[in-house]
């Protein structure tokens, strides 16, 4: 009776999870402009700017915690950064190269991109959660 109801637990598991997958890779597939709209919507051009090589920068230094966590989400760059998922290392110079910041926002997102580097590498998070992990920032 114990093995038969553990076994219905593992098995409830192992569907709910691989429905969980398909619906977040389905997720992924769909196209979310609304995202690169968001930072122009916002009319925050005053936070950009190009690097010497013609990249552009964000600029965060001098503002709220709140304004930049606001002007983060809502960038192009973020998303930018997102692609090279899984290669961590890329996304850390990325936010080295690209953030332009003067307080601990910009060490806690490196911080942030270490820890979920280890905790991927350690098979703790799948690739979506590592993804949701690093968005959520």
């Amino acid at each position: 009776m114990n093995g038969t109801v553990i076994f219905g637990i593992i098995a409830l598991f192992f569907i709910l999870s691989g429905l969980t997958n398909f619906i977040n890779d389905l997720h992924d597939e769909v196209d979310h402009p609304s995202s690169y709209d968001k930072a122009k919507q916002l009319n925050n051009e005053d936070y950009y700017d190009t690097n010497v090589v013609g990249e552009d920068t964000i600029l965060l230094s001098r503002l709220s915690v709140a304004k930049k966590r606001e002007l983060w989400n809502s960038s192009t760059l973020k998303i930018e950064m997102m692609n090279f998922f899984p290669n961590f290392s890329l996304m850390h110079e990325f936010v080295e190269e690209r953030m332009i910041d003067d307080s601990n926002f910009k060490k806690k997102l490196l911080d942030k991109i270490d820890s979920t580097e280890e905790e991927y590498i350690g098979g703790i998070l799948t690739g979506q959660r590592a993804k949701v992990a690093l968005s959520s920032y």
